[in-house]
């Protein structure tokens, strides 16, 4: 965040798009080494019987 800061301060905007693009790219990459529960938080509960 504060080399983005700084991109902007200094009005290099060609630097600032770089560094939103690896953010994204990296956050990108980190998600997908996470494991993903489908179903949401519930975990392994058995859904209620109404």
């Amino acid at each position: 965040m504060k080399l983005l800061h700084f991109a902007l301060q200094k009005q290099d905007y060609n630097l600032a798009a770089h560094i939103l693009v690896y953010g994204l790219i990296k956050t990108q990459v980190e998600a997908k080494a996470k494991p993903t529960n489908h179903y949401g938080n519930k975990g392994n509960k058995k859904p209620r019987q109404r």
